[in-house]
């Protein structure tokens, strides 16, 4: 597990390094290690968020910035993983406000932070990382999206590029074809087939197949032999 400590309070943040340590300690004759990044401001920590499975949040020393609006960074990012919210534990009014700041996945911590208390959060974050579905990253020459197994309707290559259409009507043009991604994706998506060389397709996502051919939700309609539709079928009666 890799974890994220994002607080704006470096005496305090030094001390949350210090119990995770703690914990990083005891996992390890367990077999499973844990590793922990540490920053003093949320730009750095947006850079490169994914490849983390959690995070613990705490900013309230920078001016125009607070945790809620880290935490809808990371989210929109496309970010998936547990967030831990520290709040100040004499705050007494803090749960009032929080359901209209904070999503209700959000997990939270009061500061100073107890150990018995951090050691369940780990537990947590574990729970909910082993029923998280990874997300699919999508590079482009500009920029990166992350987007979940459900969104991608089909892909289509289009010279060394390809062309991804995304349920929500976008169109994003990627540095890779349809086949890398494929392969990329497939090792934890089994929704994924390719009737084509070219052509990417979400299973999920077809209508009808007829004559030999797959018919898309969206209209679309492409050619596929029968190994391809032996795949399709054995999908749809969950049998891989």
């Amino acid at each position: 597990m890799h974890i994220a400590i994002c607080d704006d309070n470096i005496a305090e943040r030094k001390q949350s390094e210090r119990l995770l340590k703690r914990e990083a300690d005891k996992l390890i004759s367990s077999g499973e290690p844990m590793y922990i990044d540490s920053y003093g401001n949320a730009e750095a920590l947006l850079r490169t968020p994914m490849q983390y499975d959690a995070f613990i949040i705490d900013i309230r020393n920078t001016e125009g910035l607070n945790s809620a609006m880290v935490l809808s960074s990371l989210r929109k990012k496309g970010v998936t993983s547990p967030i831990c919210v520290i709040y100040p534990r004499e705050d007494k009014n803090f749960f009032d406000k929080s359901d209209t700041v904070y999503p209700p996945e959000t997990l939270f911590l009061g500061k100073p932070l107890r150990p018995e208390e951090l050691h369940e959060s780990i537990l947590k974050f574990k729970r909910i990382s082993l029923d998280t579905v990874p997300s699919i990253e999508l590079r482009g020459e500009y920029e990166t999206n992350y987007v979940s197994e459900s969104e991608i309707i089909f892909a289509r290559t289009e010279g060394p590029k390809a062309r991804v259409t995304l349920a929500d009507g976008r169109e994003l043009i990627i540095n890779s074809d349809a086949y890398t991604l494929f392969e990329e994706i497939t090792k934890e998506h089994n929704m994924f087939v390719m009737p084509t060389i070219n052509i990417l397709i979400n299973i999920d996502y077809i209508d009808h197949i007829r004559l030999g051919r797959i018919h898309l939700t969206n209209g679309k309609s492409f050619r596929c032999d029968r190994s391809v539709l032996r795949y399709i079928n054995a999908y749809k009666k969950g049998e891989l």
